[in-house]
């Protein structure tokens, strides 16, 4: 999804892309319960309020993730990115009022950490805050930002919604934001580029389906390492289709990132092991 929309940005506008991505995600979603039979009360929308929190928070984050994406390289856009899960963990203190122990603000600091050493020499002191790589940086830790607050907004969700209805709300919340781009222009795609479309739109809502389908079968700390698989991938598909090689920053800050990360992981292990024994 991330290699199409840097393809497409310089011909297509994002608001464009953003738009066709989310209506061909909801309609390959779709296709899949319909296969399997499952369609029935999957995309029922119980509490507007609830979904309008959890949608526009994501939409949000998901808009800040597509522009920054086509402002600074894909390696630094996924190493910052990963800062989200401790974020989770720190908003779900604040908000749900979950209990966040020594070791866990630990990981937090070190990963926070880790994301200053990754922006400083976009963000840092003496930078030029009005480049498009400072906006890039500044996007990527927004979305973040955002995104750990609709997970946290999801969790209290899903207590009452079906996991369809939050994929729908989602999806209308971020066409909504993408129309705002129609008054500045939107393009008609050629033909090759209708097939990057159709790539991001389908390979976005798949990865959706595939996340939470896997939610299933394994517990999130189990599943949560693999996320990091998302560093070396997007950095080869960088390096292939756009030249862009990881800068050195990168390789200081990340280890901390991925070590808070890892940190916050197997605590929850701990914690949801002990939880089954009692």
């Amino acid at each position: 999804m991330m290699i199409a929309i840097k393809l497409l940005h310089n011909d297509i506008p994002i608001g464009e892309v953003i738009f066709a991505r989310s209506l061909l995600g909801i309609a390959a979603v779709i296709g899949v319960y319909k296969l399997r039979g499952q369609f029935a009360g999957r995309f029922v929308i119980g509490s507007v309020r609830a979904h309008s929190y959890w949608a526009f928070s994501a939409a949000t984050a998901m808009v800040m993730w597509f522009i920054c994406i086509t402002l600074i390289p894909l390696p630094e856009a996924t190493a910052i990115g990963f800062v989200m899960p401790l974020l989770v963990v720190a908003m779900a203190f604040f908000i749900l009022g979950e209990t966040v122990r020594v070791v866990r603000w630990i990981a937090i600091l070190t990963g926070l950490a880790g994301v200053c050493i990754i922006v400083w020499p976009r963000l840092g002191v003496g930078a030029n805050y009005g480049s498009a790589s400072a906006i890039g940086a500044a996007l990527a830790l927004g979305a973040a930002l955002f995104w750990a607050l609709a997970q946290v907004l999801l969790r209290r969700l899903t207590q009452t919604e079906t996991s369809g209805s939050a994929v729908l709300s989602f999806s209308i919340a971020t066409m909504l934001i993408s129309l705002l781009s129609l008054p500045f222009g939107w393009a008609l795609p050629t033909a090759s580029q209708w097939g990057l479309i159709l790539l991001c739109g389908v390979a976005g809502g798949f990865g959706q389906l595939c996340i939470a389908e896997s939610l299933r079968f394994a517990e999130a700390s189990a599943l949560a390492p693999f996320e990091y698989l998302a560093f070396p991938i997007a950095s080869l598909a960088a390096i292939v289709f756009f030249d862009e090689f990881p800068d050195a920053h990168i390789w200081y800050g990340l280890p901390l990132v991925v070590a808070g990360g890892l940190l916050v992981i197997f605590r929850e292990h701990q914690l949801s092991k002990k939880a089954a024994q009692q």
